[in-house]
């Protein structure tokens, strides 16, 4: 809960020690970051030395909401995910959005979904069963950073078993696989690894900041993502609901994602700030909110329904066109991730 977020701040002030934030080796050494500890850079150190401090309580609510306040988004030091405790907080707010957010998201469906969802449970999972992707566009229905924007909603199946697929999801070295506008993600700053991980300082499972950069088709600039993700099992605290398929939160998973806060990356140092690091070379866009909750599928260990939700902000895409773009990006995204299936 959110109470949990406040209680918790008071213990953290030993984390903005050197020793407690990880910096993984470049792109070169990612297929070691996994036998061999991570390390701290010197500039890194350095950073931690000058900045400290820690966000407010009232900041740490806000930045694991659903939607963020302008005036807080507009003022994050790109810190506020250094303390483990907002990620449970930011988990369960991504698992409300895809699970139940009727109250704060005004959620329409597409033509040919609206047609599927007003059928029994029974024939709407035959849908899936033969490949079909329901998909909703929705708008927030409060004020806050982003909520002009749409987001996009998508349930479907996949042959992969639940951990496996958010395996794929948290493993950067893979994203070119199934997406085929990425130029690579590179691993920034890890906070633990293993998505199994169990009562970890971060809590359960993994979590870590990234750099993805994109080609757009028909764009001559690149797109740059700074992203915190974070991936764990269920739990019974989750309070998941039955998926379309019978599943809950039994040998399920749920990958959260969310824009480093300010468009700050927490790993460059000019005096006592934080640099944004931004090269101009890149369009900097935000996933301001993304969320695969992955449930399994009763009597199929090898498959997984997902109920996915994305929240993006790119300035190059006009927003009249936002819609459009991100359910073209969504479907497009779920036919890329069931080929490697084939």
């Amino acid at each position: 809960s959110m109470a949990d977020v406040v209680a918790s701040t008071a213990k953290t002030s030993r984390l903005w020690t050197r020793d407690k934030i990880r910096a993984i080796a470049p792109a070169s050494a990612r297929t070691k970051i996994r036998t061999a500890p991570p390390f701290v850079s010197e500039a890194q150190q350095n950073k931690e030395e000058a900045v400290g401090g820690e966000p407010s309580p009232s900041i740490l609510r806000c930045v694991t909401q659903p939607l963020i306040p302008r005036s807080v988004w507009e003022n994050l030091s790109g810190r506020e995910f250094f303390v483990p405790s907002t990620l449970l907080a930011l988990t369960r707010s991504g698992i409300k959005t895809a699970n139940d957010s009727d109250d704060i998201i005004d959620w329409k469906p597409d033509k040919h979904t609206g047609s599927i969802i007003k059928g029994s449970f029974d024939e709407i999972g035959k849908c899936l069963e033969t490949g079909d992707i329901l998909v909703w566009t929705g708008k927030f229905r409060s004020d806050g950073y982003g909520s002009e924007l749409p987001l996009v909603k998508t349930t479907w199946l996949l042959d992969m078993s639940p951990r496996s697929f958010a395996e794929l999801l948290m493993d950067s070295s893979r994203v070119r696989s199934y997406n085929k506008m990425s130029l690579g993600r590179a691993d920034l700053i890890c906070f633990q690894l293993g998505i199994d991980t169990i009562k970890g300082e971060y809590g359960n499972g993994e979590a870590k900041i990234v750099r993805n950069l994109t080609q757009p088709p028909l764009s001559k600039r690149r797109m740059e993502f700074i992203t915190l993700m974070h991936a764990r099992r269920l739990d019974d605290a989750d309070a998941v609901n039955s998926g379309m398929m019978g599943g809950d939160k039994e040998n399920g998973f749920v990958v959260v994602s969310r824009a480093i806060g300010g468009n700050k990356i927490p790993n460059k140092e000019v005096g006592n700030k934080m640099d944004d690091g931004h090269d101009e070379s890149y369009i900097r866009s935000e996933i301001l909110l993304g969320v695969n909750l992955i449930r399994p599928i009763p009597g199929h260990p090898q498959k997984a329904e997902v109920t996915a939700v994305t929240h993006c902000n790119s300035p190059s895409v006009p927003t009249m066109l936002a819609g459009k773009v991100g359910v073209k990006g969504a479907v497009g995204f779920v036919k890329d991730v069931r080929a490697l299936c084939q």
